[in-house]
């Protein structure tokens, strides 16, 4: 590694990781977690605009020479309802859990601006930092935007890391086009005709609806998609009914349509509301299809890509940078990125015994944290130079 930053940085980052790791907190309510971001920039005099979003945080850091580029990194800071069940000196015991790796993410965006801020003079541009709130709830990019529509305006570049424990410890993948997939929550509500359950012929069953519809839907996936195309409609929760003789007046589906790319989100959730709408009028009922909320695929610009995946191999060595299938997960990662050339590393930090990512036992390698912030610094020095 050819370093360029202290060799007490790692020291400084496991500290900060440790310490959020204690406080984790969900979506929009990270008050504690947003009050140690904002302590720690106060005590390294770099100025910050806080509650945006109710509690993000946005730093714009003005070069001392002129340059047209303005780099923009992002940290997610929330974390997740998990009752958290490592065996970590530092576990958290609120019955929420940093189980995501988004204390890292914290950490290492914090100590890079720290170096970052302190080597102004070799900066030209802007460089700007989103510590954003809600990723887990693919809300809070898009409420910071809307918030702050002036800070996001100017962007060249957005960058951020996230931490993947499924990579090796000192692999960086770089994907030169999809990295997760888009992300959107449905609901159906298909309405019958209620009655007793003993004379089904007098009414109109939507939980019979419902169920061929739900069987139906997978044939958008098998039938009418690109099998090439990475695409998942799941339903994931029923409600219906209150008794076992009763046929209910509806039936309400909830799930998620997950694509590797915008065509076929948008192909998927056209062909999902005209068969929810549609289906039900065969046996009698209505169906209602709606959106409740969203967000697109994370997919990287190709030059951005390139360049980052050479940086990376320029101060770890060749054969750092890699590539990966997309992962059909979702973060709202990709609202920034919609704002300029965009890419959305995954940063290798893989523990031995440690499960993945959303599971009360994650853990990753706190060494991938310092392999983070040199290429953050890298990054940043030729970007704004």
């Amino acid at each position: 590694m050819k370093k360029s930053l202290p060799n007490n940085l790692h020291d400084e980052v496991v500290k900060i990781r440790r310490d959020l790791h204690k406080i984790p907190e969900t979506a929009f309510k990270e008050f504690e977690t947003s009050n140690y971001i904002k302590n720690f920039l106060k005590s390294n005099d770099i100025e910050f605009e806080s509650d945006i979003a109710k509690t993000g945080i946005l730093v714009e850091l003005i070069g001392e020479k002129t340059g047209k580029n303005v780099l923009a990194l992002r940290a997610d800071i929330d974390g997740l309802p998990i009752q958290e069940e490592t065996d970590l000196e530092f576990k958290s015991q609120n019955g929420n859990m940093h189980a995501c790796g988004h204390d890292g993410h914290v950490a290492m965006m914090l100590i890079a601006l720290k170096y970052l801020n302190l080597n102004k003079e070799n900066i030209a541009g802007k460089l700007k930092v989103i510590f954003q709130p809600a990723e887990e709830e693919v809300g809070g990019a898009k409420a910071m935007i809307e918030q702050k529509p002036d800070f996001f305006k100017d962007f060249t570049h957005v960058f951020g890391f996230h931490i993947w424990n499924q990579i090796d410890l000192g692999k960086i993948a770089f994907n030169d086009n999809t990295v997760f997939v888009s992300a959107d929550t449905f609901e159906i509500e298909v309405f019958g005709k209620g009655g007793h359950g003993a004379m089904p012929h007098l009414n109109t069953d939507p939980i019979f609806i419902a169920a061929n519809l739900i069987i139906s839907a997978q044939s958008i996936i098998s039938r009418k998609k690109n099998p090439g195309k990475l695409g998942v409609i799941t339903f994931g929760k029923i409600e219906a009914g209150t008794a076992a003789n009763i046929t209910p007046e509806v039936v309400r589906l909830t799930g998620t349509i997950r694509a590797e790319s915008k065509e076929t989100r948008e192909f998927l959730i056209d062909e999902l509301k005209n068969l929810s709408e549609n289906f039900p009028k065969s046996f009698g009922g209505k169906g209602k299809f709606t959106k409740s909320s969203g967000t697109g695929p994370v997919i990287n610009n190709k030059d951005f890509a390139n360049q980052s995946y050479s940086i990376a191999d320029e101060i770890f060595g060749n054969n750092t940078s890699i590539k990966v299938d997309p992962v059909s997960v979702a973060d709202d990662m990709a609202e920034f990125m919609e704002l300029a050339p965009s890419v959305y590393a995954l940063l290798g930090g893989k523990k031995k015994n440690s499960e993945m990512h959303h599971n009360s036992k994650f853990d990753f390698d706190e060494r991938c944290m310092s392999y983070g912030i040199e290429f953050i610094n890298s990054l940043a020095t030729k970007i704004l130079n």
